[in-house]
């Protein structure tokens, strides 16, 4: 089983391939979240996998959450990760390695598959060519990981974690866990008010109201989904993200 947190595809992309060739069923966090299901019946040799993106060098709040939640009717299945990030992962694989061990688990295996960079507030989305060449690897990238997986010589993979991971992480992670406010999402004339964004926000922060969408809360997850996939590019982050190319996974249709 694999359960995917995946805010413009990226991560789903690496979770769909791993799936057809392992056959495991595809969970969504975010789902999991929304709907209070944390608790899953596997079977007793099963592996389960937790495949998302790194943010700020760091698990996603909704991947915290759910493992801080997560359980196995009463099973201890071996637990493998697989981030898929933009620049370097910096210590996410330890941060979840030390929040699953409290759960009674063993994350025995961790990976790592570079994707295009999509969080357009910092940064822009890599030119064409660098994007679609990111997007070829990932299949070579996962059969490597399922027959990783299936060595059963269980280890950290991950060989991208940057210089000083550890210290990278602590002083980059309060930019993600203190700067998660909506107040500067707004929309332009652009917006048709077609429901998009709120039907995505996996933080249920989006409400329409007259048409238009509203964040209801102080906070979200900033998984960027509703900026990045809003079919008319309506939706503005202050001026942080004005006339930033968007970026959705081309091989995902959600």
């Amino acid at each position: 089983m694999i359960f995917c947190f995946s805010g413009t595809g990226n991560s789903l992309q690496v979770a769909e391939n791993l799936s057809k060739i392992r056959g495991d069923q595809i969970v969504s966090i975010g789902d999991s979240i929304k709907n209070s299901k944390t608790n899953f019946d596997v079977a007793d040799d099963e592996m389960v996998g937790i495949i998302c993106p790194v943010y700020f060098y760091g698990l996603p709040l909704p991947v915290e959450e759910f493992i801080n939640n997560m359980s196995f009717n009463g099973k201890t299945p071996s637990v493998f990760l697989v981030l898929t990030f933009g620049t370097f992962t910096g210590n996410t694989g330890r941060q979840a390695s030390k929040l699953i061990a409290k759960r009674g688990f063993s994350l025995d295996n961790i990976f790592s598959v570079p994707m295009p960079e999509n969080y357009i507030p910092l940064l822009k989305v890599p030119e064409k060519e660098k994007r679609e060449h990111l997007i070829e690897t990932v299949e070579y990238r996962v059969i490597v990981i399922a027959n990783l997986l299936e060595s059963n010589k269980n280890k950290d993979y991950d060989d991208h974690k940057g210089r000083f991971p550890t210290i990278v992480s602590f002083f980059s992670r309060p930019l993600y866990t203190y700067g998660r406010k909506t107040k500067k999402f707004h929309v332009t004339s652009k917006c048709t008010g077609c429901g998009e964004c709120s039907n995505i926000c996996p933080d249920d922060a989006i409400e329409i109201i007259d048409n238009k969408p509203v964040w209801m809360k102080k906070d979200c997850y900033r998984c960027l989904a509703c900026v990045n996939r809003c079919p008319t590019e309506a939706i503005e982050i202050g001026r942080s993200t004005v006339n930033k190319e968007r970026y959705v996974n081309p091989t995902i249709k959600f």
